[in-house]
């Protein structure tokens, strides 16, 4: 059976990826930062590791025999010096011990924040980097690109995925959460209706990553992880009118990014698993059931 670590278990990305390739007959090897993430790992069926992206040791008894890597484990705070130990340095040493270990592939769950923000009106896989962005989030991520294809040129198959605003209608920042920040929030202040943004569902990213693992033509590849481009009067717009809350656009003109998502589909084959539409009756459906009072 192949086996794959897997970090950022406890997030929502990483966790629906490890489900959906323990699912398709993987070994998942969950790296955890505590016992409590090693016994959820446990009831997922997944083998845990204890270990940080900071502990060598960790990582080395991590990758032991695996055969491939999903790297999500990343640091999104205000905290620049800790993004660059975490996000940077940590993907570097991660990619390093896994080139020495034998690793068959290195997926690297990027973001397209990678290209700054705001995002630029177009962006594709060959779009420049934001190393020195103002936000240590998308700084530090785009200069975990560029450590990753440093390992890469030494020999380690890679690849890049870029998702978007990732979307969920269960435990997500961008789904179930978003619809009860609206509930309680209203409409927030820097949103405006007409903004662009390019968006993917969770589970087509998990399809998107087995793809990446696993294609002939994934090797070494960059690919916007991205299903279409939405604003958010198709998104956000219907969620606020079904709670009844009032749309309140800010003083500036709509920032419209167009992302390329062509490449994935016609590189590797990819085909969604759920669709936007699903996902806004699901939202929808959420926005419309009062909150438990429990």
């Amino acid at each position: 059976m192949t086996t794959v670590l897997i970090t950022g278990v406890s997030g929502h990305v990483g966790y629906h990826l490890a489900t959906r390739l323990r699912a398709g007959g993987m070994e998942v090897r969950a790296l955890v930062r505590s016992d409590g993430q090693a016994d959820s790992a446990r009831a997922q069926g997944w083998t845990p590791v204890l270990g940080e992206l900071t502990q060598s040791a960790a990582l080395r008894a991590a990758l032991e025999s695996a055969d491939l890597v999903v790297h999500c484990a990343a640091t999104g705070g205000p905290d620049l010096a800790r993004a660059k130990v975490v996000n940077v340095e940590g993907t570097r040493t991660l990619a390093t011990l896994a080139l020495e270990a034998g690793v068959r592939r290195f997926v690297h769950i990027s973001t397209i924040s990678v290209h700054g923000e705001p995002l630029p009106s177009r962006v594709d896989e060959s779009t420049a980097l934001a190393t020195t962005d103002p936000l240590p989030y998308c700084a530090t991520k785009a200069q975990a690109e560029v450590a990753l294809g440093e390992v890469r040129d030494r020999g380690l198959e890679t690849v890049v995925l870029r998702p978007g605003m990732i979307t969920h209608w269960v435990r997500s920042q961008w789904g179930d959460e978003m619809v009860e920040r609206i509930r309680s929030r209203g409409w927030l202040d820097d949103l405006h209706p007409g903004d662009q943004m390019p968006w993917v569902h969770t589970l087509n990213l998990a399809e998107m990553t087995r793809l990446a693992l696993t294609h002939p033509n994934a090797v070494n590849e960059t690919f916007m992880a991205v299903d279409q481009n939405v604003t958010f009067n198709e998104f956000y717009v219907p969620i606020a009118h079904a709670l009844g809350q009032p749309v309140k656009p800010p003083d500036r003109a709509p920032i419209v990014t167009v992302c390329e998502v062509g490449k994935i589909a016609s590189k590797l084959g990819y085909r969604p698993v759920a669709t936007f539409n699903e996902t806004m009756d699901h939202l929808l459906a959420l926005a419309k059931t009062p909150p438990s009072k429990s």
